[in-house]
């Protein structure tokens, strides 16, 4: 099970003095598309500052109706929550449940306070997701190529192509094929697909068993990190067979 270890969190947390007034806490979140600082006091992280307790904070003082305050005069330590943190030994399904209720989550990491958003976990989340997803697209794309170009008599050809002889096993049907049956169905069949790729058939056959090679080794977790595919590859791949 992956876990907050496992998670890119490169931003670290920005952080005010306790006794900074509020407009200039607010001041820096703008100009730096923060939504939140951090507050310490004698080098202690003691909370978080976002626009929700900056405004919960102006609203407590009106309710209370004591002498209103610009936020020139009110200091940050106002305005300060409690942090939300977690640790790295945590699993990712936490963080899930965790940034549901929350909208960051502070994560101690080389002996600095990093933040983790919801942004970031849903951009790393589809960073890991990428390659399952363009390599299940690519293959839904064959099958349906392979269905267009000899329709009912698709699982027949199968058959015959890979029967007992053959070192592949024997395919009921096209959504039992494996890549390797792809690319090699492809080239036994090459008069058949030659109109709809252009003459490139060995570029069609490196590409389909590169991408199958990709596939067995992420599907079967010979790989510690999808980062080391060649996404470029599968998104050539995805847009290519998607344009036939």
């Amino acid at each position: 099970m992956y876990t907050v270890a496992d998670l890119a969190i490169n931003n670290r947390l920005q952080t005010v003095e306790y006794d900074l007034k509020l407009e200039s806490a607010l001041r820096q979140m703008f100009e730096n598309s923060y939504t939140q600082v951090g507050v310490e006091r004698d080098d202690e992280l003691v909370g978080i500052v976002t626009y929700r307790s900056v405004i919960r904070t102006l609203l407590a003082f009106h309710q209370l109706e004591v002498d209103q305050k610009g936020l020139d005069r009110i200091s940050v330590g106002a305005a300060v929550e409690d942090v939300h943190t977690i640790s790295e030994d945590e699993n990712i399904l936490t963080v899930f449940d965790a940034l549901a209720e929350h909208t960051y989550l502070v994560v101690i990491r080389d002996d600095e306070w990093r933040i983790l958003t919801d942004y970031d976990l849903l951009t790393r989340l589809k960073q890991m997701l990428e390659p399952f997803l363009l390599i299940e697209s690519i293959e839904m794309r064959l099958r349906e190529i392979f269905e267009r170009v000899f329709g009912d008599a698709l699982s027949d050809r199968l058959a015959e192509t890979f029967g007992e002889e053959h070192p592949l096993p024997t395919p009921t049907s096209v959504e039992h094929c494996s890549y390797a049956h792809y690319a090699q169905f492809i080239s036994i069949h090459w008069d058949e697909f030659e109109s709809l790729f252009d003459d490139q058939q060995d570029v069609i056959r490196e590409l389909v068993l590169e991408i199958g090679d990709m596939r067995n080794r992420l599907f079967h977790f010979r790989v510690e990190d999808p980062d080391e595919f060649d996404r470029d590859l599968l998104r050539f791949g995805q847009s290519y067979f998607s344009s036939v």
